[in-house]
């Protein structure tokens, strides 16, 4: 059987899908998919940022995982293909929390984690006896699971070579903008540590890299596990980045392991430095008292990282974009990722805000994290877009980028992302866009 995997892109307001010829960053979802595939079948992975979608590809079955603003070209792919009498599969985050959308535009939905979901639709799509939803039984136990097939992409489209891997999944927090808690039930899981590094050997003799990135959405939360994940880092010689909250400045001794162990950057959910807004959206585990001595236990160590910032939280008033560039070029942050809340299907903050009437905008390209959808607590929505962009502009102006500069090396690595950036927020495109 000929099954093809396909990555879509976004609609642009004005209809037309976004294209680009390289990506910065590879994904794993698809790659995972297809190593959890039957050796026999012939699976093929197509990403509709770099390539065309021609509807003539030979296929038996189309499979599609996506997130909420790339809903409405998912939906156009599948139109396509099911046109073609060709049955197509939807999965994703988007797909398990908005199911009853999905399921209009799919012959079937995987809904949560496939291990165990994924082979038995395909057991019984080739049986003939396809049904409409596959949900697992139970959570993994993230075991024997297989290496992504890595060596299905041309990773000549991407300017970074730094490899997906996971060692864990879910969450411990529950902040209430984040669908992580929703997907995986607030279980957090963490693999085998032998298996961890065996995939990323395996990883290195598929791609050549010795640059991993760890998707995991905390990857410290379990904290010996961490650790000994990083003593059996040391001897690979590799560096990686990995995600993890801004209080692993309080941990020393973590973070001299991370330092020796080849860390190379790290992203931290920093979100606010409103105790109001951090309170609006559950995220009691940052304490601001604290960040500018955690973000300076990371630059001690010549540790590069990046800082998460949300706008349009309940908490912000409109003086709290110039605050908050300003307090990220006090601790030299390397780069900020910043975004405008977006209630996406599945988060509790979404139910807060249809609650109180507050969404106004139910097109999902417009929930990208640079638009705004919905009414602010204290200010309007339109003050809320043009302070979000103002404080891009300013972040990444040459004179900002030329304080936040140290002589570390890691300040020197994120230069060329700092003229990228800039150049992108001037043109008002977010950054990570073509991401």
């Amino acid at each position: 059987m000929k099954i093809l995997l396909i990555q879509p892109s976004r609609l642009r307001s004005d209809g037309r899908v976004e294209k680009r010829r390289r990506r910065w960053l590879l994904g794993m979802t698809l790659p995972y998919v297809a190593a959890l595939t039957p050796a026999d079948h012939h699976v093929e992975i197509k990403d509709d940022l770099l390539e065309d979608i021609t509807f003539q590809e030979d296929c038996d079955l189309v499979a599609l995982s996506f997130m909420t603003h790339q809903a409405p070209r998912a939906y156009q792919i599948a139109a396509g293909f099911r046109r073609r009498g060709i049955p197509v599969v939807m999965g994703g985050f988007h797909a398990t929390l908005a199911p009853e959308e999905a399921r209009e535009h799919a012959d079937a939905l995987v809904m949560g984690e496939a291990e165990e979901a994924w082979p038995r639709l395909l057991r019984d799509f080739q049986a003939g006896r396809l049904e409409p939803v596959y949900r697992s039984s139970r959570f993994s136990d993230l075991k024997n699971l297989p290496v992504p097939r890595y060596d299905l992409l041309n990773l000549k489209r991407y300017k970074l070579l730094n490899i997906p891997s996971q060692t864990t999944r879910g969450c411990p927090f529950a902040c209430n903008y984040c669908e992580v808690t929703q997907v995986y039930g607030g279980r957090y899981r963490h693999r085998p540590v032998d298996e961890v590094i065996h995939e990323i050997q395996e990883i290195r003799r598929l791609t050549g890299s010795r640059f991993i990135y760890f998707v995991d959405d905390n990857f410290v939360a379990h904290r010996a596990h961490a650790l000994a994940i990083m003593e059996r880092l040391i001897p690979l010689k590799l560096i990686y980045g990995c995600l993890a909250p801004v209080n692993i400045g309080n941990d020393p001794e973590l973070l001299d392991l991370m330092q020796r162990s080849g860390c190379l950057h790290v992203n931290l959910g920093m979100e606010s430095i409103s105790p109001e807004s951090l309170e609006a959206i559950n995220k009691r585990q940052n304490k601001i008292k604290d960040y500018e001595r955690q973000f300076k236990a990371l630059r001690d160590r010549g540790i590069g990282f990046s800082v998460n910032v949300m706008f349009g939280l309940d908490g912000d008033r409109p003086e709290i974009f110039d605050s908050t560039v300003d307090f990220l070029i006090k601790i030299k942050a390397p780069l900020a990722f910043m975004f405008i809340l977006a209630p996406r299907p599945g988060t509790k903050i979404r139910d807060q805000l249809l609650r109180e009437g507050r969404i106004f905008d139910h097109e999902w390209p417009n929930y990208c994290g640079f638009k705004a959808v919905f009414h602010p607590k204290h200010m309007t929505a339109r003050q809320l877009e043009e302070g979000y962009w103002r404080a891009q502009r300013q972040f990444y102006s040459l004179p900002a980028i030329l304080k936040r500069l140290t002589p570390r090396l890691y300040s020197w690595h994120m230069l060329p992302f700092n003229l990228a950036f800039a150049w992108s927020v001037r043109r008002r495109r977010h950054p990570l866009d073509p991401f």
